[in-house]
């Protein structure tokens, strides 16, 4: 699995230019509403909404192989509490909550 914190910003090339300053690094993938900085074994993804519920809002994502497998053992250590798989247009996500309700985002991509 892969850690991918989500920085959300209502302007993309603002967010990606001062990132791309401070990590210096230019973005591995860079589009009107996502890009994503590969950080040796991480990625900081910029993702653009129209308006930020949370001032500096930032998310945890973690990249999976598979969702059924995270459910699974999930599951397996009695922890089954899940949101529904949703499709995205990147794949699939799930979002489950830790045991203080902080939501952590679950993504599978094609």
């Amino acid at each position: 699995m892969r850690l991918q914190p989500i920085v959300y910003t209502t302007d993309v090339a603002r967010a990606v230019e001062w990132y791309a300053a401070v990590l210096g690094a230019e973005p591995a993938y860079s589009s009107d509403s996502w890009t994503s900085f590969d950080l040796g074994g991480a990625t900081l993804g910029i993702h653009h909404v129209d308006g930020l519920p949370v001032r500096g809002r930032v998310e945890l994502s973690l990249v999976a192989d598979s969702l059924e497998n995270v459910l699974e053992r999930l599951n397996g250590h009695g922890i089954g509490a899940a949101g529904p798989i949703e499709g995205q247009p990147f794949g699939r996500s799930v979002v489950l909550h830790d045991p203080d309700g902080t939501p952590v985002q679950v993504n599978e991509h094609h």
